[in-house]
């Protein structure tokens, strides 16, 4: 058998033992001496690259891929050393199958040095950070996938102790499933705070909610990440209800729900959900200038259409259905003036164009801008004008006269 074809073939037959697809013990003997394998293995490690997705975020599928051969060619020439096998199994996730003797004292530690000189060996050569899960080890060939689900699971445990670990599953205890402290309660109190834009007040609440993870038995990362998930959809439901971009909204859940389920370890996933609740509560801001923008473009259309009349802040906060302290407060940061200082502005202007272009008495005039008194009327002119509207229509139009006869 040519060494290549061989080598894929080993590949292939090394994974079927590890997801149990191989049942018969009589195939596997047959095929350990055709793919000239000197010792079937008994034990698994699994091996990742730590942080791999977040520092690989920006580089080229080549650039990736580099990585993993560096990985990979490193793992063959330790394994060589010791009899094992290495066999890709994900894109971030190579295991390495050990053959270890029945007569070791103690198979733990002999485990468990052994996987700190691999890592020694992969950071020294490579300059890669690695962490390394260890299964059991197991009599019957058939039971490898065993010690690879253990493997796994041991490896899971970097999530809560870091990065570059050795981690054997008898050192560790289960994961519990209990997510009681990610209660909807919380998920409320969240949503609250993100919906009034309170960023300190969602950071508060998240830091609380992942600093309260038991340590003797913490929650299995997987379940985890599932229930943050359905917090931040929640939120992303919150956040589209109080008018944010719908687009933007699931560009963002898509890269979130990415990360979420990508993060290596609890620190990196704090910090993204914490980037992820920023995220929405800009969304949200954003979605509510563009909402007071139409609101506060409309309430200037309906008092220019009406500041002739009788006008009041409730009249025009009812027409754009809110509430009179709201429209108050947002129309004066929307225009800089507030509500009287702006309808006064529209009125004042129009009676000097009225004043200026008409024979109209002062009276009338103020009158058609919504002045039915006489004495307000040259009050509030004065006051804005500096001069009372009969000097303003005197001076005014003597000089438009001097302009024009010179003209």
């Amino acid at each position: 058998m040519d060494d290549l074809i061989r080598d894929y073939a080993r590949k292939g037959f090394l994974k079927d033992l590890l997801f149990n697809d191989i049942t018969s013990v009589k195939d596997i003997w047959e095929l350990q001496k055709k793919l000239k394998i000197e010792h079937l293995p008994n034990t698994v490690m699994v091996v990742t690259i730590d942080n791999y997705y977040s520092d690989t975020l920006n580089r080229s599928e080549i650039q990736k891929q580099t990585i993993r051969i560096r990985l990979y060619e490193c793992l063959k020439r330790f394994a060589e050393k010791f009899g094992a096998l290495v066999v890709n199994m994900e894109e971030n996730l190579l295991a390495v199958l050990l053959w270890i003797e029945r007569d070791k004292e103690s198979e733990v530690e002999y485990s468990m040095n052994t996987g700190a000189c691999l890592k020694e060996q992969v950071e020294k050569e490579t300059g890669i950070s690695v962490s390394i899960g260890i299964g059991r080890r197991y009599k019957d060939i058939l039971d490898l996938h065993l010690s690879y689900k253990e493997a796994l699971s041991a490896c899971h445990h970097k999530f809560f102790l870091g990065k570059s670990q050795v981690i054997h599953i008898d050192n560790v205890l289960p994961f519990s499933e209990d997510l009681g402290i990610y209660s909807v309660e919380v998920e409320s109190q969240l949503s609250v705070r993100v919906l009034a834009c309170d960023e300190e007040g969602a950071y508060n609440i998240l830091r609380e909610l992942m600093g309260n993870i038991p340590q003797q038995r913490p929650i299995n990362p997987l379940t985890m990440k599932t229930r943050l998930i359905e917090i931040i959809t929640t939120l992303m439901r919150v956040a589209m209800e109080a008018g944010a971009d719908q687009e933007n909204l699931a560009a963002l859940s898509g890269k979130c729900v990415e990360g979420i389920l990508k993060s290596d370890t609890m620190a990196d996933l704090q910090n993204l959900m914490q980037q992820a609740i920023k995220g929405i509560i800009q969304q949200i801001c954003q979605g509510r200038k563009r909402m007071n923008l139409e609101v506060f473009e409309r309430a200037l259309n309906y008092i220019r259409d009406n500041f002739k009349k009788p006008i009041t802040l409730e009249e025009v906060a009812d027409y754009v259905h809110i509430s009179p302290y709201y429209f108050s407060h947002g129309f004066k940061n929307f225009i800089g003036i507030s509500f009287i200082d702006y309808v006064t502005k529209l009125r004042i202007d129009e009676a000097k164009k009225l004043l200026l272009t008409t024979d109209m008495s002062i009276g009338d005039v103020g009158k058609q801008v919504g002045y039915y008194d006489p004495n307000y009327f040259g009050r509030v002119f004065k006051n804005v004008v500096g001069i009372p509207p009969s000097k303003f229509k005197v001076s005014k139009k003597v000089l438009l006269d001097r302009i024009f006869s010179e003209g």
